[in-house]
């Protein structure tokens, strides 16, 4: 999932007021990288098939339209969201520096690929062309960086996918364990699933393990308030929040709602001065 293109931007200074970005904001982001590009047309290719191969060969053989009905809107509920999110983090800007950018009050660096100065905690990605604020990492399966803008869209990518993942394989695995508990297979017995439902269910086995890493690792990284690259390379000048929950308000709202669920609400960023604030 990680692609280790980017360049350290930054040196290492105390924590000071964000670069106020000079020029015009960019509307619409887009990377054009093909390896990036094949990557998420692969994610939603995968996703429409495991929706077709779930109501074709598992719920409509089912013969019970309760449920039929109730699993297919779950499934197409949670496969929504997922694809908005996966949507949202692709397009969004992930928090890049624009190219030439001016010294600001906060400057600790020079991009010489940019050609632009960069406040603290930034870093180029060779893949996107740009530095970008707090860059976690360039993720080829969302063609985009995730970084300080959209961090919040790609935890509700994992999130999502990860629960579609994990009510296929509660579809697939009841009416087995039904069939074990009531003695109609035993260990002698053997099982040949039709090549549809078998990919359906490594399909799902892989999206749920893929999903259960990605959301952990983004889970520590906003805790601590700190990028995956900083974590593996130990950086301690990278200064966090007071605690957890701070942390997580920076990335999905200050205050609890639906919308810390929903892939279609960008929350403000919070300011500099917000830093030391505790939960």
């Amino acid at each position: 999932m990680l692609s280790w293109g980017q360049k350290r931007g930054t040196s290492e200074h105390g924590a000071k007021l964000e670069t106020p970005l000079q020029g015009p904001k960019q509307h619409c982001w887009f990377v054009w990288d093909p390896v990036g590009i094949v990557c998420a047309m692969a994610t939603w290719a995968l996703v429409v098939s495991a929706a077709w191969v779930l109501i074709r060969d598992l719920l409509i053989p089912s013969n019970n339209i309760f449920y039929a009905v109730a699993n297919c809107v779950v499934f197409h509920l949670l496969a929504f969201l997922a694809l908005m999110s996966h949507l949202r983090t692709m397009l969004t800007d992930p928090g890049s520096v624009p190219l030439g950018n001016p010294p600001g009050p906060d400057t600790v660096s020079y991009c010489a690929l940019c050609l632009s100065a960069v406040p603290e905690r930034t870093y180029h990605c060779i893949i996107c062309g740009r530095c970008i604020r707090k860059n976690d990492h360039h993720c080829p399966w969302v063609n985009n960086c995730v970084g300080e803008d959209n961090q919040k869209h790609f935890l509700l990518f994992t999130l999502y996918v990860g629960l579609t993942s994990a009510h296929v394989l509660l579809l697939l695995g009841i009416p087995i364990l039904r069939s074990h508990a009531q003695g109609e297979w035993n260990a002698s017995s053997t099982v040949s699933p039709p090549s549809p439902i078998l990919f359906l269910s490594l399909l799902a086995l892989m999206g749920l393990l893929l999903a259960f890493v990605m959301f952990c690792i983004q889970l520590c990284t906003i805790f601590r308030d700190k990028t995956t690259t900083e974590m593996l390379y130990q950086n301690k000048h990278s200064q966090g929040r007071r605690s957890m929950w701070a942390n997580i308000k920076a990335i999905c709202g200050p205050r609890i709602s639906l919308a810390w669920l929903s892939p279609f609400h960008s929350p403000e960023r919070h300011k500099a001065s917000e830093r030391h604030d505790t939960a």
